[in-house]
Order: C-alpha cells, then sequence, then structure tokens
C-alpha cells in the first residue's frame, strides 16, 4: 500500500517481486484430509501450496503475482502486435513509441546529441532569474501516490482540500537522489551511501563528456544534501493535516524570498492561479533560500546531471549500466525497458487496447452489478456499526451514496491526438510525452472536478485498486477483475468471495479510522465525534488482542495494534460482501457444485485468494513491517463470522471455533 495523504494505491496481495511465474495447477476440490474448522487456509489451499515453487528471483509468490504475469505477458503481447500491425491510430502511436525505444543502433549512434539544447540552455543560465525560470519549466508532474519527486518541486494538480468543486496545484518536495535521512544521517552506513552517489554522479558526468566530473559531483552531492536539510520527513508528509498549507502567490514572495516567484510560476504554466496547497513549506523556503545562497556553478551541475538522468533511457546505454550498477541491479532487458517507458507515456492508451480484447462490456457491466450491491450491502451493514452514533450513520450513509465506484476503466480515456509520436525519434517522443501529460493536468485547472477521473495513479490493465478519499471515490482495475479473482461466467460465490470480499475490503475503509477524515464530497473534515473514536477503540481491542495471539511460526506473533485496521476492513469486507452475494441471488437459493453449497463456496473462494509460498525472511519481514496479516492468518479471520461456522459445521472441538462470545463481527 502506498499512502500520500488522500490516496491509497493498493494491491490485494501486498508488494509482490518480479521473476518469472510458475503457477501451479488449481485443485478442484479442497483438502480432504484438512478439517476446515481445525486449519481453513490448509484446506482450502493445500493443493496448491504443495504443487507452487516460488519462481527464480522472488521471496513470495501468491495469486496476484500469478495474475499479473499473466497481464504482463497480455500487455507485451499488445504492445508488440500494435508495433507490427497496428490496427487504429492508437495503436499506432504506442507501436511506435516502443519500437523508437527498441531502437538501440540509432540511440547509440545519436549519443549525447539529443540532450545538446537541455545542456546548453543549462550552461546559458546567467542570474538567479534566469535558474527561477529554468526550475519552474522543469516542475516534474505527479500523480499523489509518491513522497519524492523527480523536480525541485513537483505539482499534482488534484482537488482542494475544502473545496471539492475545483482542482488545484499540490506543489510537492523532490529533486533528492536518495532518501532524505542518507543526507541527514551520520553514521558509517549514510556517509557510504553519500560517497557512492558522488562516484555515480561523478560517473555520469563524464560518460556525457562534462569536464572535471569529480568537482562538479562534489558539488551537486552538497547540494542535494541542502535541500535534504530543508525537506519534511515522510511521516510529515503522509499526515495530511500537516500537508493542508493554502499560500496564495503573495505568500510565496512573503514566505520564500530568494527565488523569482514570477519567473517560475510563469515558465511553469502556473502564473494565473491564485491558491495552491503547499505541502511541505519548508521545502519551499529552503528551496528559496539555496536559489539565493548557492552558487550558480553548483546549481548548473546539479540541473545537468538530473537532465542526463531523467532522459538516460533514451540516451547511451553506459549511462543506463552506470545506473543499474549504482542500483546493485541488472538493467532491465531491452524489451521491458521499451515496454516500461510505453507505459509511462502511453499508458492508459495501453490499457484501452487490454480492455477492447480482455475485459468487453458484458464483464464490466457484471463488476459493476457486483460493485452495486457491495453499496446495497453496505447501506444494511451501516444500520449496524456499533460504535456510530445516529448523527455518525448518517454521515456515512451519505458518504456511501456518493461514493464514486470506478470499475474497469475510465469513463472518460484520454485522447491522444495531441501527442507527436515519430518511430525514429526515442528522445523526443519521451519529450513530448512528458509535455503532453504536463498540459493535460494543467488544463483540469480550468474545468470542475471530475469525480470519476482515473488520473494516471492507476491504469486499467494493471492489477490494483486505488481509494482516492477526496474526492470520495474508489477505482478497481480491469486488470484486476480477471480469473482467479472474477469471472463473470464463473460461479457467482467464488466471484463474491474473492473480488467482492476485496473491493469491499477497500470500500470500508471510506467508514473507518482511515477515512473518517474525509466527507462525503472529498473534503478534509473529521465527521466521527470523540464518542464514536471512544466507542470504536472499546469495540475493536479484543479484536486487537486476538490479533496478537495469531503466531505463523513459533516464537514469530504478529503485533495486534499494527495489523487492525486492516483486519477490521478484512472482517467488514468478508461480511458485506456475503451480503452482496445473497442480494444478487434475488431470494433464490444456489445450488450444491462440486459438492459444496454457495456459502461454502463463497469462503472457499475467500481463503483462495490468500494462499502465498514465500521464504521465511519474507515472512519475517511481514509479519514486521505490514500492516496485513500473514496469509493463513487472514484467510482464518473467517473465524469470526457466524456464517463461516454455519456454513461449514464448526463447532466446539474444532480449533478455530470461537463462541459468539469470543468472535469479534464487528460489523
Amino acid at each position: 500500500m502506498a499512502r500520500l495523504g488522500a490516496i491509497i494505491l493498493i494491491s490485494l496481495a501486498g508488494v509482490l517481486g518480479r521473476g518469472s511465474a510458475a503457477p501451479a495447477a488449481e485443485a478442484a476440490a479442497p483438502a480432504a484430509q484438512v478439517r476446515p474448522g481445525d486449519d481453513f487456509y490448509a484446506y482450502a489451499n493445500a493443493a496448491w501450496l504443495a504443487a507452487t515453487r516460488l519462481p527464480p528471483g522472488r521471496d513470495r509468490y501468491d495469486t496476484t503475482a500469478e495474475l499479473r504475469d499473466r497481464n504482463a505477458r497480455r500487455v507485451r503481447d499488445l504492445v508488440e502486435e500494435a508495433a507490427a500491425h497496428p490496427a487504429s491510430p492508437l495503436a499506432q502511436k504506442v507501436g511506435d513509441f516502443y519500437a523508437a525505444q527498441l531502437d538501440a543502433p540509432r540511440i547509440e549512434a545519436l549519443g549525447m546529441a539529443p540532450l545538446a539544447g537541455d545542456l546548453a540552455a543549462i550552461e546559458a543560465i546567467g542570474d538567479r532569474r534566469a535558474l527561477s525560470a529554468y526550475l519552474g519549466g522543469a516542475m516534474s508532474l505527479e500523480d499523489g501516490t509518491g513522497t519524492h519527486s523527480e523536480g525541485v518541486l513537483a505539482v499534482w494538480i488534484h482537488q482542494g482540500f475544502h473545496d471539492p468543486d475545483h482542482y488545484v496545484p499540490h506543489l510537492m518536495q523532490g529533486g533528492l537522489s536518495l532518501d532524505r535521512d542518507a543526507y541527514l544521517d551520520a553514521g558509517p552506513e549514510a556517509e557510504a551511501r553519500r560517497a557512492k552517489l558522488r562516484a555515480h554522479v561523478a560517473a555520469i558526468l563524464k560518460l556525457a563528456g562534462l569536464a572535471d566530473p569529480d568537482v562538479r559531483a562534489a558539488r551537486v552531492v552538497a547540494l542535494e544534501t541542502a535541500l535534504a536539510r530543508t525537506h519534511a520527513s515522510d511521516a510529515d508528509m503522509g499526515d495530511v493535516f500537516k500537508t493542508d498549507n493554502s499560500w496564495r502567490l503573495a505568500d510565496f514572495r512573503a514566505k520564500a524570498p530568494g527565488l523569482d516567484w514570477d519567473a517560475w510560476f510563469k515558465a511553469a504554466g502556473l502564473e494565473t492561479q491564485k491558491t495552491f496547497v503547499v505541502w511541505a513549506p519548508s521545502s519551499v523556503t529552503g528551496l528559496a533560500a539555496l536559489v539565493a545562497a548557492q552558487p550558480l556553478p553548483a546549481w548548473k551541475d546539479y540541473l545537468a546531471f538530473h537532465a542526463i538522468e531523467r532522459h538516460a533511457a533514451v540516451l547511451p546505454a553506459a549511462l543506463r549500466d552506470a545506473d543499474a550498477a549504482f542500483a546493485g541491479a541488472p538493467p532491465p532487458e531491452p524489451a521491458q525497458r521499451a515496454l516500461d517507458a510505453t507505459t509511462a507515456a502511453l499508458g492508459e492508451g495501453i490499457g484501452r487496447l487490454f480492455v477492447a480484447r480482455y475485459f468487453p462490456p458484458a464483464d464490466r457491466a457484471a463488476a459493476q452489478a457486483m460493485a452495486e450491491n457491495l453499496r446495497a450491502a453496505f447501506r444494511q451493514r451501516i444500520a449496524g456499526v456499533p460504535w456510530f452514533s445516529p448523527e455518525t450513520r448518517l454521515a456515512a450513509l451519505a458518504k456511501l451514496s456518493a461514493l464514486k465506484l470506478g470499475v474497469g476503466y475510465p469513463d472518460r480515456w484520454i485522447d491522444y491526438s495531441g501527442l507527436a509520436i515519430r518511430r525514429d525519434d526515442a528522445f523526443g517522443d519521451a519529450a513530448r510525452a512528458q509535455a503532453f501529460a504536463y498540459r493535460q493536468a494543467l488544463a483540469k485547472l480550468d474545468r470542475p472536478v471530475d469525480p470519476g477521473e482515473w488520473g494516471g495513479a492507476i491504469l486499467p490493465q494493471a492489477a490494483n485498486v486505488l481509494i482516492n478519499f477526496s474526492p470520495n471515490a474508489i477505482q478497481v482495475s480491469a486488470g484486476l477483475l480477471q480469473p482467479p479473482y472474477f469471472d463473470p461466467a464463473g460461479d457467482a460465490a467464488a466471484n463474491y468471495g474473492s473480488a467482492g470480499a476485496g473491493l469491499a475490503h477497500e470500500i470500508s475503509h471510506s467508514f473507518d479510522d482511515l477515512g473518517n477524515i474525509y466527507d462525503d464530497r472529498g473534503r478534509l473534515a473529521r465527521w466521527w465525534t470523540a464518542d464514536d473514536l471512544a466507542r470504536y477503540q472499546a469495540a475493536t481491542a479484543p479484536l486487537a488482542r486476538q490479533l496478537a495471539a495469531a503466531c505463523p511460526q513459533p516464537g514469530l506473533c504478529v503485533k495486534g495494534d499494527q495489523v487492525l485496521t486492516e483486519s477490521i476492513a478484512d472482517l467488514a469486507g468478508l461480511a458485506a460482501a456475503y451480503d452482496a452475494y445473497h442480494i444478487s441471488l434475488g431470494g433464490r437459493a444456489d445450488g450444491v457444485k462440486d459438492g459444496l453449497t454457495g456459502d461454502q463456496r463463497f469462503f472457499l473462494a475467500y481463503a483462495r485468494r490468500w494462499r502465498r509460498v514465500q521464504t521465511d525472511a519474507a515472512l519475517r519481514r511481514q509479519v514486521a513491517t505490514d500492516t496485513h496479516l500473514p496469509p493463513a492468518e487472514r484467510a482464518d479471520l473467517v473465524r469470526n463470522r457466524e456464517t463461516w461456522r454455519r456454513a461449514y459445521d464448526v463447532g466446539p472441538g474444532d480449533r478455530l471455533y470461537l463462541t459468539p462470545e469470543e468472535s469479534v463481527p464487528l460489523w
């Protein structure tokens, strides 16, 4: 999960490594030798766990990894097909961009020549006004899911925290090659990282043909260190109340002297904006002071290095090899690098090709029907949430009604017709794509907020869900609404137990201690009362104690408070998805299939969502740092639902059995 203020981007199975997939055959029936009431995770997944090996280069592998691998193969096939036989103007752009990125002989033959204009513009900077203008013109674009940006300041065009009708420029700190603490820590490990960075900067500048690379590198790292001292911590950047700082144009001149803000904002195309949200005021005031105080040669060296790094993907391979050596990882193979670049430039265009082939309108309609059944289920469940006061319950229902559920792909696709792509110009294609995306973002400032906008943080071909608390929207991608999570032609019980429970988990965050600071229109406003919070803490404390007793290995136990919020969402999602499944039946009974009732198949699909093979080190890292339970413990949360105990006839004597007094259903 990546969280920045109002946005949470989620992979339903956590962070996954890369490598070759090794899927095992799905067992049609659960394990007969395991009693479901003793170990439901093993009952559901024993055959898969026994048959699945960990792919080389990965420390974990699960259902989402399997799905992502399949999506990746499909995307590559689509892009390669577009390069060879484009069937539409959009496919032509996608294919030409990809082909240009793969044209290594031409990229090598051009050498550093494509960057000559940028380097000349940097060298021509003669005063602080020109420096301010260059920095403004080099402003990078953010999508709201990161905490560190490429430029010294980045802009995210999003609705205001208190004005849900208008887009506002949000300014964010950036411009560092390492994380902030690597510059500020005095220990030997941090010093070694800085020394390695100096050597890397020198190597890049030397490869680019710049004189005195060691001297320049020392100036670059010194300037980055000075920038780091002005940056807010990650904790502060993740606290939306600390990032909610409204500035007007005049405030920049008054609070951050030293930088020519008129030149900056004109170059950035933001000179007519009245209001900004400054996420880290110290980074703005600090940057202005550094523009005034640092020698121009230091700034030129810094800008030259970052210009080279920004365009390294379309410059000679020696630069990319140096970057890979610095990162301590092999460079991606050429086709993957070209595909990544094409996705960065034309991601939604690729998504449109993906949807046309792998997510037909009937599939979307089925997923939308499931989403609306989940909404109906939550409407019933909210009525019984024990910690809501009557007023808070009404606020929650209003938020549920207003929640925008984006299913599969956006209703309005990006129009790429204004983006010029040439099959023989990899450097120019990348630069034009960046400029196109920036113009598209700034154009939103002239129109009302669109709650249905996807905004680039999630792509249709990805296997992700995006929670956008502001403006109260959730998007689930077509790439996730695929088997084994969702199959419109398959079993409804399995669809609701898998994809339905996953989407319901995310919906529940709109009403918990993550979403309780955003109202029905996405405004920053606490809508829980102090009494609501006290009742919530009292109601959830027994679950925290139950979770703390979960030990995936002897002596390795989870921290109840660390996994509490996500476990509450698991239980809420499970309850709402179960209700929605029965809503979908319209009062009909679901028949027995493969010897299992509908309710049994629902819970079986839920447990199969969490199947995973992983190394011991990966498990220990998850227990230490993750806010979600490990796979087996997560699946076994079903023990808190009376509907599960009834479906599988679980009772006293079964290891997972909980009495009604011991179970903590919450929702």
